[in-house]
């Protein structure tokens, strides 16, 4: 049995930047994410806070400036010529505000959204993320893959969550922050988050995967299930099941399968 706080030890897990960990059920859709060498990406409507990323939360700019830029870009992006002239003679700034605030939402949830952790010690991620120990525990080196993990940022934990001004053109990238901020309850998950253009399957390189870590708990149809799909489609990553209850600062596991 091994500690996640022996370093010198060839089959220690690795923590700290490039390294990262993200929790899975056990179930199907997990076994095809190894096998296929994807993460699915959901969009905001299915993240478990209601509160994340929720777009009541933006409010579009009423800055006279802001709102003719706005304008501006719109209709040079109008290429029949009659409806621009049809979009010059009725939209006013009232209108194209009322416009622009209704694609907010939209805009929004067609984000994807991967979540990690930074460290795979934590006994409430087991429970709520892997199903009470029965899933597992996915560990990443992102600095094999950055092209895919380019973008990934810490969850800013703050005490309440606030509405906040979009600029659309001087600020384009201000709405992007609001997927980084989360209330203080959620801090315990210590999350990192990964977004992309769009929700889906989004595939990584394989050698970005170093290890999976089995709950405790896991049924022994699961686990055989996770060896034999690492074992098909990844050749360098190492199984192991955790071997004891999950604390802060405590991670006892044993291998299962390590390869030659």
């Amino acid at each position: 049995m091994h500690s996640i706080f022996n370093p010198d030890h060839h089959l220690s897990i690795s923590m700290g930047v490039p390294h990262m960990f993200r929790f899975r059920p056990p179930n199907d859709y997990t076994l095809s994410e190894i096998e296929e060498n994807y993460i699915w990406f959901s969009d905001r409507d299915s993240l478990n806070d209601e509160m994340d990323s929720n777009p009541e939360f933006v409010k579009l700019s009423t800055n006279l400036d802001e709102i003719k830029l706005l304008y501006d870009t719109i209709a040079a992006h109008i290429l029949d010529p009659r409806t621009k002239k049809y979009f010059d003679e009725h939209m006013t700034e009232e209108t194209l505000q009322e416009f622009a605030s209704s694609k907010i939402k939209p805009f929004i949830s067609s984000f994807g959204i991967a979540c990690f952790t930074m460290y795979p010690m934590n006994a409430k991620l087991w429970e709520i993320y892997a199903d009470n120990n029965q899933g597992v525990c996915l560990h990443f080196d992102s600095s094999n893959d950055p092209k895919f993990f380019h973008n990934i940022l810490p969850i800013h934990y703050v005490s309440g969550l606030k509405e906040h001004e979009y600029n659309p053109i001087s600020q384009p990238n201000h709405i992007v922050d609001l997927f980084y901020k989360k209330t203080k309850e959620w801090s315990y998950e210590k999350e990192l988050r990964l977004l992309k253009e769009k929700a889906g399957r989004v595939y990584y390189k394989p050698t970005s995967l170093l290890n999976v870590l089995i709950g405790r708990d896991a049924k022994s149809d699961f686990v055989k299930e996770v060896v034999n799909a690492v074992k098909q489609y990844h050749k360098h990553v190492k199984v192991f099941q955790v071997a004891g209850p999950v604390s802060i600062g405590k991670l006892s596991y044993r291998p299962l399968y390590i390869p030659e």
